[in-house]
């Protein structure tokens, strides 16, 4: 099993929790997938065990990975690691695939030099995304990442140690509101590719806005998405 490569080159191609298209999600062999491969950056989702480690995952449940309807935030880290996740490869449970800590993808990224879009669960309180910040610090992280939020809440927090620039709003719909709010605060957009248009992105790139589209898995949306000038795509499999 292999990416789909697109046919145009395309400096913004960003895997989407890792290689997912093969790998588990957000795993650390997704994150090695798409680090040895041409990919600008990576992302991962954020969130947040019982004991307050950051791990790195997108669902609340551990139903998802194939195994029982139980709460991943109820959950230690030493917990949650023991529970073996299905491999996507085999559809098997395997004990090396599981749900990892942030500093995980941090150091893979920083190894292979990939650039981090970190998307921020919004069930996590303003405290817990500030301290962020010290996080990137510890591992020397300076300017190679992005956050992603869709809570304006997280954003206006975020705002307060993070220079906007590097903060995207994740839009589940564009309406002027949502132009005007990206444009009233410098933060970027990121927004589904099938209500992302062509004006939305040269509206924002004509204030110094950036535009984030996700996720996209065909080979003709992508290059349509490309030919609009979005800024970076997010895919599972596309390279």
């Amino acid at each position: 099993m292999n990416t789909i490569k697109i046919d145009k080159y395309f400096r913004g191609m960003v895997a989407n929790n890792g290689l997912s298209g093969i790998e588990t999600e957000n795993t650390i062999f997704s994150f090695l997938a798409a680090a040895n491969r041409s990919y600008f950056g990576i992302s991962c989702e954020l969130s947040m065990s019982k004991d307050n480690k950051y791990i790195v995952t997108g669902c609340d449940s551990l139903l998802k990975y194939g195994l029982l309807n139980l709460d991943i935030p109820s959950f230690s880290y030493n917990e949650l690691k023991k529970f073996a996740l299905v491999d996507r490869k085999t559809g098997n449970l395997n004990e090396f695939v599981f749900i990892p800590k942030f500093e995980d993808y941090l150091s893979i990224c920083k190894a292979y030099n990939k650039f981090m879009f970190i998307k921020i669960k919004d069930s996590l309180e303003v405290d817990q995304i500030l301290q962020i910040e010290e996080i990137l610090k510890q591992h020397d992280i300076v300017e190679e990442f992005s956050l992603i939020a869709e809570n304006k809440k997280h954003l206006q927090a975020l705002k307060k140690v993070f220079p906007t620039n590097c903060l995207y709003y994740h839009a589940r719909m564009v309406d002027d509101d949502t132009l005007d709010y990206c444009q009233k605060h410098g933060i970027n957009l990121y927004l589904d590719h099938h209500k992302l248009k062509r004006d939305h992105i040269k509206d924002l790139h004509l204030v110094g806005l950036k535009v984030i589209t996700g996720v996209v898995n065909d080979k003709e949306t992508a290059e349509k998405m490309i030919k609009y000038d979005v800024d970076f795509l997010f895919t599972n499999i596309l390279e």
